[in-house]
């Protein structure tokens, strides 16, 4: 179920010059890829959706991810699904120009990746 960067990133490049316009969610999958995160990210697409775990998974898979869903009203919506319960589920709605940083956030929010701290030395 989940697909290389590289194909997340053809996928969203099939849409340039359609009417359709996800460019931003093509610099943003470029971004993932480019970024420290890549090696600890895995994704696949649902719709116009990208779908965000922290580990390769395959079809049926019912466990939390992270749905980042373009609104097409210039922003965009990422929504952890851990729960059923809608009212539960963290959410944000950002700008399209705001899709890294937001992520960057989400990841430090949930630890998803071990940040080293770096001791001073005498």
């Amino acid at each position: 179920m989940t697909r290389p960067w590289t194909e997340i990133i053809e996928f969203y490049r099939s849409f340039q010059g359609s009417t359709l316009n996800l460019d931003f969610m093509l610099v943003f999958a470029e971004e993932i890829k480019s970024s420290e995160y890549v090696r600890g990210l895995h994704a696949w697409t649902s719709m116009h959706d990208l779908c965000i775990v922290q580990s390769e998974v395959a079809h049926p898979y019912d466990g939390p991810y992270l749905r980042v869903h373009p609104l097409f009203d210039g922003t965009v919506e990422f929504r952890y699904l851990d729960t059923n319960i809608k009212d539960k589920q963290w959410t944000r709605i950002v700008g399209e120009d705001e899709l890294f940083d937001r992520l960057e956030s989400f990841l430090n929010q949930l630890h998803w990746f071990v940040v080293e701290v770096k001791e001073n030395e005498s």
